[in-house]
């Protein structure tokens, strides 16, 4: 009954929104497809927001050549129109065979339409194809999903990462700061030779960074994230007022200056490229600035780039990031191409398409034992960066699983912190009351 309701509501709002749409989304004007199986051509229609149509285009040339029998119709979608308009056209059974899954609540939403990957996988990748994928992904997507394997991830995602000028780290004859004590010593370095620079740059205007990087030091004290997240344990606590007065702390030692209040993200990486900043923090989704490669693609014309944790705040903590599940991939269950989704899928997650995929730095595979292209990464600073990356995925003390409007408000509270317009004490009381208000699930 409420699939039944759900594809009735779904057929009235489509008449009359969803061909407004249809210049984005191509409907398929292919003939009819042959059942799985056969020798003719099959067009799969596999709608995603990530990777790009750019980041895919190698990916998918690569994979048409090895099946020639098997073309794909990549529509790339903005975010948030991609989360309004999919459950519609999954609950209307739109001409969709691959599907982008979010590992958010979104994955949740859509998964009585995805079908159950693993006897699928078996078929195209072999009966121990799980051997070589992460088993920590796997876990991630089954628990999205009602503890059936409907998504794989092809990326995981983490922050905060700090990615260095290693030419000028190298100028000041200093090391990468471990701690946030050798961090103030290399700001003042810094600030000796080049009282303009920063030490470190990020887009402090923006909440869900402040968020970001504050959820950062309280991850170098342990999982205390993951038992708010998921064991209701109280934002009201010990440990968030260490985490936000730990983060303060890189204000009050002049290593970061409050000007970083009035930076959007766009502006910091600016700053960051122009060789006007010793270190940016963002996601590993910036881990392409690593690559000279890619990095003179983009007119960046920085020498060379690390990568580096947060140094430590608090004496006896860890290098940590928050990591987790980012762009996922599954099969529509009403698709009647399914076998040869799974090899595309396969393909992307376990197979020779994750070594092209990687070359665009998005992330971190689900693949085990994955090495990165040797010619992406010529200098040993920025090996050295991206094997740090991935330690840090791997290590990361607590999911990196958000919740979005919280995490803006949470994020608010930072600034006022950091701003010195509030206390920590303060803030973490106003942020339980917001926290239990019911507003978040």
């Amino acid at each position: 009954m409420k699939k039944l309701l759900s594809m009735i509501l779904a057929g009235v709002v489509i008449v009359s929104s969803f061909t407004g749409c249809s210049s984005k989304v191509k409907p398929s004007t292919s003939s009819p497809q042959p059942a799985d199986g056969s020798d003719s051509p099959v067009t799969l229609e596999y709608w995603t927001w990530f990777p790009s149509s750019d980041q895919f285009k190698e990916t998918i040339a690569n994979f048409e050549k090895e099946n020639p029998n098997i073309k794909i119709n990549l529509t790339v979608m903005e975010s948030k129109n991609f989360q309004e308009k999919v459950p519609l056209a999954l609950a209307s059974e739109e001409n969709i065979d691959i599907i982008g899954v979010q590992p958010t609540a979104f994955a949740t939403e859509i998964s009585d339409y995805l079908s159950d990957l693993d006897p699928l996988l078996k078929k195209e990748a072999g009966d121990d194809w799980a051997a070589v994928y992460s088993e920590s992904c796997i876990e991630k997507s089954k628990n999205l999903t009602g503890g059936n394997l409907k998504f794989l991830a092809m990326v995981n995602s983490g922050s905060m990462i700090g990615y260095y000028n290693a030419d000028l780290l190298k100028e000041l004859n200093m090391q990468v700061p471990a701690t946030i004590e050798e961090y103030k010593k290399v700001a003042e370095a810094l600030k000796a030779k080049y009282p303009d620079k920063y030490a470190g740059v990020f887009g402090g205007k923006e909440s869900w960074i402040m968020d970001e990087m504050m959820l950062t030091v309280l991850g170098q004290q342990g999982d205390y994230y993951n038992k708010w997240r998921y064991e209701k344990a109280s934002v009201d606590s010990p440990e968030f007022i260490t985490a936000f007065k730990g983060f303060k702390q890189f204000f009050d030692e002049d290593i970061f200056t409050q000007d970083l209040l009035d930076l959007d993200g766009g502006r910091a990486a600016e700053i960051f490229a122009a060789g006007d900043a010793l270190v940016w923090y963002m996601g590993s989704w910036e881990a392409p600035i690593l690559s000279s490669k890619l990095r003179e693609q983009k007119g960046i014309k920085l020498g060379d780039v690390g990568a580096m944790a947060l140094p430590v705040v608090k004496q006896g903590g860890n290098a940590a990031v928050r990591s987790y599940l980012d762009a996922g991939i599954g099969i529509v269950n009403y698709s009647e191409k399914q076998e040869a989704a799974a090899k595309f899928v396969a393909y992307c997650t376990v197979g020779k398409g994750v070594d092209t995929l990687a070359k665009q730095f998005m992330g971190t595979p689900g693949k085990k034992d994955f090495a990165m292209d040797e010619t992406m990464l010529t200098s040993e600073n920025a090996k050295a960066g991206w094997n740090k990356l991935i330690e840090l995925m791997n290590t990361a003390t607590a999911d990196r699983n958000n919740v979005s409007g919280y995490s803006d408000i949470e994020g608010a509270s930072v600034q006022k912190v950091v701003g010195n317009t509030s206390t920590a004490e303060e803030e973490v009381k106003a942020l339980q009351t917001e926290w239990t208000s019911g507003k978040y699930q």
